[in-house]
């Protein structure tokens, strides 16, 4: 039983589409658990917002790529040109074509993603030149994906050549257009990991903190290092084999880490808030008044606070009509209704929220 469809077992066993469809999957689940994550957190604390359905959308549409390269797999991704059933060659190509223009559109949902967020933690403060810095990239970078999208729907003349080759007609040549797609790309991912910073350089908080956000955005180009990985491989399918699995495998792994990289800045504080809770925990195991609830004493032993006071109160008690002149004082009713000798405790407590 071989994978791909109309193959031998042995083009079967020379075609990579193991490695994509492992990678898809693996990457898929865990960009979604990020963004669930995400839209829990934001929904339970503060209601979602245009972001978290951007950010939604995008993992929609990632989603539903991975599905279609891992379709492309039963028809021939993952094998040199020569070796792909041409019986295969209709359902490739159709296939491929509607994944285009999701690929364009999507990636370009987590950056507006990403760029309304900034919009929102700057929001009511006097950073307007920025605000209108920001809206103006929202805007190139729907347009400039949207363009390249409906390029690659009308690529060809007739259209349907696009999802037919068979058919009589021309096409854009693929090395140009693929290279103005690429520019839209990575000039995209540079500018919406790179708006943030001048604002974040000049944040009250301590200079640890400062550098965590920078780092956490600057994430970002990691999808550019995926655009420009991506872009390479059209060489090769131009002059070489005609292998486009590095293609295809580079824009599963830039889409789904655009997607977790515009969550991070969520989940990030509630790991740090969670490892600082955790080393407060251990850290203050070992003084005597860490905790309120109980004392250890010299031994090693721990005894609960109300079996000691329950302790002291009983050893007054037997002492009644011995008393000093002090510990009258000390075991002197402060109120009508308390009984005799006992004693008085108040505790205070101080909370702090962060």
């Amino acid at each position: 039983m071989v994978w791909v469809d109309n193959a031998t077992v042995e083009v079967d066993a020379i075609s990579e589409w193991r490695t994509i469809v492992a990678i898809c999957t693996v990457l898929s689940a865990f960009s979604i658990a990020i963004v669930m994550a995400r839209v829990w957190i934001r929904h339970k604390n503060h209601g979602l917002a245009a972001d978290d359905w951007m950010a939604m959308l995008s993992m929609a549409f990632a989603l539903i790529y991975s599905l279609l390269c891992i379709v492309q797999t039963k028809y021939g991704l993952g094998l040199p040109l020569k070796l792909r059933p041409k019986e295969n060659l209709i359902p490739y190509t159709r296939s491929n074509y509607a994944g285009r223009p999701i690929y364009q559109i999507g990636i370009s949902f987590f950056k507006v993603a990403l760029l309304i967020s900034y919009l929102r933690l700057f929001k009511g403060t006097n950073h307007i030149i920025y605000r209108r810095v920001v809206w103006v990239a929202i805007v190139a970078v729907v347009a400039g994906h949207l363009g390249c999208a409906l390029t690659l729907i009308l690529a060809c003349n007739p259209v349907h050549k696009s999802w037919d080759p068979l058919t009589p007609g021309t096409c854009l040549a693929p090395g140009p257009s693929f290279t103005a797609y690429a520019i839209v790309t990575i000039v995209s991912d540079v500018v919406v990991a790179v708006i943030p910073i001048p604002v974040l350089l000049q944040l009250k908080v301590n200079m640890g903190k400062k550098i965590g956000l920078i780092v956490i955005f600057l994430l970002g180009l990691f999808t550019t290092l995926c655009s420009v990985f991506r872009y390479l491989q059209i060489d090769r399918i131009q002059y070489g084999d005609g292998n486009s699995t590095m293609l295809i495998l580079w824009g599963v792994i830039e889409f789904n880490v655009g997607n977790v990289v515009s969550s991070l800045p969520f989940l990030a504080p509630i790991f740090l808030r969670k490892a600082k809770q955790y080393t407060t925990k251990y850290s203050g195991s070992g003084n005597n008044y860490g905790s309120g609830a109980r004392k250890i004493g010299k031994s090693g032993e721990a005894y609960k606070l109300s079996s000691i006071s329950s302790q002291v109160k009983g050893t007054f008690a037997t002492a009644q009509g011995q008393s000093t002149g002090s510990e009258e004082n000390i075991l002197k009713s402060s109120t009508e209704n308390a009984p005799e000798n006992t004693i008085m405790k108040s505790v205070t407590y101080s909370v702090r929220v962060d």
